[in-house]
């Protein structure tokens, strides 16, 4: 009965280990969000918005990730707006329409959606919280066939989108 006492509270000492040790990395990751810049939030926001409002909210998030992802990548540009506008990177960079949304109620409801998303998987990012899509930097609608496809290891199909690493 000793022994089974034993293991009971070593697991319930182990959970709260646990426990803390994610409320400390939650409480780290809330301190650097608040080092991103307005800008830097308004562009992942509208990458989220432009390139994935049709998709599931974990279609959304995977976007996200991708963006984040590649911010990571020495390949891309160091911070959020810098992957967002490289060159001809996301398709409604330089499709010629507005890059804001319009003020219907669908697209602000839609807008404010994308902005929740952005600061949940920032935490999530700065937390080192583990990635729908891994360290997927590219991804492609699954009605296109790219020519870079044959390059990267595919990750995961979420809803409309395919992701690669």
């Amino acid at each position: 009965m000793k022994i089974v006492a034993g293991i009971i509270n070593a697991g319930v000492a182990c959970a709260i280990v646990a426990v803390g040790a994610y409320n400390i990395n939650e409480v780290h990751a809330e301190g650097k969000l608040k080092q991103v810049s307005t800008e830097e939030k308004y562009c992942l926001q509208q990458n989220i918005f432009f390139e994935a409002r049709n998709q599931s909210r974990l279609g959304q998030v995977a976007v996200a990730w991708v963006t984040l992802n590649r911010v990571n990548d020495t390949r891309y540009p160091n911070t959020i707006c810098g992957v967002v506008w490289q060159n001809k990177q996301f398709s409604w960079t330089h499709d010629g329409k507005s890059d804001k949304p319009s003020s219907n109620t669908l697209e602000q409801r839609a807008w404010e959606d994308a902005g929740l998303i952005a600061e949940v998987v920032l935490i999530d990012w700065f937390a080192e919280t583990s990635s729908p899509v891994d360290t997927a930097i590219m991804y492609h609608a699954n009605y296109v066939s790219p020519y870079w496809v044959s390059h990267y290891e595919k990750v995961v199909k979420i809803d409309s989108h395919v992701f690669y690493k």
